[in-house]
């Protein structure tokens, strides 16, 4: 209880507390927050790479009057989310995204894993568990409008650019999508400039970083989540530089 009542005091401060380097942060919850003060209010939420849940009830606080959906593959996290999705009136989907429909590999243990996900061609080798895999498309062609406003939220371990290439319906009807990137490859992985050519050629401009965090070893930066905003959206109506 004083960690959450030190973190709303903090919050109305201009300072932040950081555990390691100044310029390693998450800041997603106040990402979020600044998005709804200038007045972004999306009626859908996808939160795919889902894990437990832990962003879908953030969004859920920040933005009461959206539906969310969680998309996660990793069976460990399953029962997490039904008792969720059941909890909370969140849509609960169990599969991987990629860019067609099927059944792909996973590799994964019996307990919750932040590392797990879909295997490349080059470590197939390890993957030890079948997941059904859909499409973006598949899961919300039928039902999204560009009136939802859609927030994505994309944490797929690399896969990320891969799930896209299945949403070519539903892409132009998302306004804000918030992507894992990292700063160095792992296999299969898209290069942070692979992943900005992507939004840009899609019509989406980078709008905020939300997140920076270094491996534990050395601190070298290994990871970011960035915000993109697509053309049109009354977020980027103001474009004076003061």
């Amino acid at each position: 209880m004083f960690a959450t009542l030190a973190k709303r005091l903090l919050a109305v401060t201009p300072y932040r507390i950081a555990r390691g380097r100044p310029n390693r942060f998450q800041a997603i919850e106040s990402c979020l927050e600044h998005l709804r003060d200038l007045g972004f209010a999306p009626r859908l939420i996808v939160d795919a790479g889902a894990h437990v849940g832990a962003f879908s009830l953030e969004a859920n606080r920040i933005f009461p009057q959206a539906r969310i959906h969680m998309i996660e593959p990793q069976p460990a996290c399953h029962g997490a989310l039904k008792t969720l999705s059941e909890e909370r009136g969140f849509v609960f989907h169990p599969v991987a995204l990629s860019n067609s429909p099927g059944t792909v590999r996973m590799i994964c243990g019996t307990k919750l894993d932040t590392g797990a996900h879909i295997a490349w061609e080059q470590n197939r080798d390890l993957a030890n568990t079948d997941v059904e895999a859909a499409t973006l498309d598949g899961l919300f062609a039928a039902d999204m409008t560009a009136a939802d406003r859609t927030l994505l939220k994309l944490d797929l371990q690399g896969h990320e650019l891969l799930a896209l290439q299945g949403a070519s319906t539903v892409l132009p009807l998302v306004e804000v999508a918030l992507v894992e990137v990292s700063f160095f490859q792992q296999i299969g992985e898209p290069s942070i400039a692979d992943v900005v050519g992507f939004f840009d050629a899609n019509g989406f401009d980078l709008f905020d970083v939300a997140a920076l965090a270094g491996r534990f070893r050395d601190d070298r930066l290994r990871q970011g989540d960035l915000i993109f905003v697509r053309h049109g959206s009354p977020l980027l109506a103001d474009r004076r530089w003061e």
